[in-house]
């Protein structure tokens, strides 16, 4: 039996989805993983075949480990990752091992938000930004760019090191959190853009770009940017969004990315298409769940198939409107309970009901993504009919806390 190789996962969402599907294709499924979960609740996790302990950060461990699964016999088709810290060593691999012609090297400037805006310094659809690489430095950037801008660390994701700065205090504050988290870290200011947002799917195969989803966004601001609304619909194609395909296919091309998958954030602005961000790999949390129901297609599958150098068939099935509401807390509690899942499943329209929250948890407003605490999914013939049913279900949901 074939195996793929599982660098870190997740419990839910597309990073699981992942290795649910490379059971279904009928592979043996190896996880190499840092979180002692995986072992110690080997029962939760029955799809995943062997888990491997291992310190993640050291690659020696992890040559050491392949090099014991060859001997023992293993036949390895591909190494993949759905996590950020570990696409590019996945895609290296592959490429090394299985000779997949998978192309590591674009994914390792997607990892770092600096190197991203760097190597595409000049673009058109590049926002204005600037690298703060010192205290006198960040300083001095007060009185030489107007209010708002956006700070970012190199390597944030899920929004967590994501501030919007609006006048002299919130600078300051963002620029103490930043520098608390890592004092030796250059700091990213890009301009504030305003427009819808978009998250846009990309699969590469053999120089051939696909979009296989674009997902329209809705963002609540409060201490950080979180998206707490997805949806896709027929509405939403690039044939109703001009520009938007030529300035992706620019992205891919300026990469030089020919085999792989990709995510991009984009903004439409009264300049045209700006890019927010780009990611490495699938959109995590609901995202594979949201585009199968939609299309019909599973697309953790499809990036497994690629990774093992197969042709990924991204053929839609039906179209279906279909949104995502994430479930927030509105302050700062040790949870008790939570109510309402089965009346949030019964109501119409909704497709899915999911809380990834423990009793006795302490739960919080919304500092990353990872501060949403589930979600329910809905489908109907429109986007906002998909909305009413997703809204409709959360509101059956009660998070019971005691105050901190």
């Amino acid at each position: 039996m074939k195996s793929i190789i599982f660098l870190g996962t997740n419990k839910s969402g597309s990073s699981y989805e992942g290795i649910k599907a490379a059971k279904r294709l009928g592979y043996e499924t190896i996880l190499f993983t840092n979180r002692t979960i995986f072992v110690e609740e080997r029962e939760g996790f029955q799809e995943i075949d062997d888990v491997r302990l291992i310190n993640m950060s050291d690659t020696d461990e992890i040559f050491t480990t392949i090099t014991e699964l060859i001997v023992e016999g293993k036949i390895i088709d591909c190494f993949i990752s759905f996590l950020d810290e570990y696409v590019y060593l996945a895609a290296m691999l592959t490429n090394m091992i299985c000779s997949s012609p998978l192309c590591f090297e674009p994914l390792k400037i997607m990892t770092d938000k600096i190197l991203t805006r760097r190597y595409l310094s000049g673009k058109e659809y590049n926002p204005f930004f600037k690298v703060l690489s010192s205290s006198e430095a960040m300083m001095k950037e007060i009185s030489e760019y107007p209010f708002p801008f956006i700070l970012k660390a190199p390597q944030s994701n899920g929004s967590k090191d994501v501030i919007l700065v609006e006048d002299i205090l919130g600078f300051q504050k963002g620029i103490k959190h930043l520098l608390r988290k890592n004092s030796e870290l250059p700091i990213l200011l890009e301009e504030y853009l305003e427009g819808p947002q978009y998250l846009i799917e990309v699969v590469v195969f053999n120089s051939t770009i696909i979009i296989a989803a674009i997902v329209e966004q809705e963002i609540t601001k409060g201490e950080r940017f979180i998206i707490t609304g997805y949806s896709i619909s027929p509405g939403i194609s690039v044939e109703k969004l001009p520009g938007l395909k030529e300035t992706v296919t620019s992205i891919i091309q300026d990469f030089k990315l020919r085999n792989g998958t990709c995510h991009l954030e984009m903004k439409l602005t009264n300049k045209g298409w700006k890019l927010i961000e780009i990611n490495p790999r699938m959109a995590g949390g609901a995202m594979n769940r949201m585009i199968e129901e939609a299309f019909g297609y599973n697309l953790a599958e499809q990036t497994l198939k690629l990774y093992a150098g197969l042709e990924p068939k991204l053929i839609k099935k039906h179209e279906k409107a279909i949104y995502t509401h994430y479930l927030i807390v509105g302050s700062v509690g040790k949870l008790l309970k939570v109510s309402g899942c089965d009346s949030a499943q019964e109501q119409s329209g909704v497709v899915e009901v999911y809380t990834k929250t423990e009793n006795g948890q302490i739960v919080i407003p919304p500092r990353s993504m990872g501060h949403r605490y589930g979600y329910v999914l809905a489908a109907a013939d429109s986007k906002e009919q998909a909305k009413v049913c997703a809204i409709k279900g959360a509101k059956q949901i009660q998070f019971y806390l005691h105050p901190l």
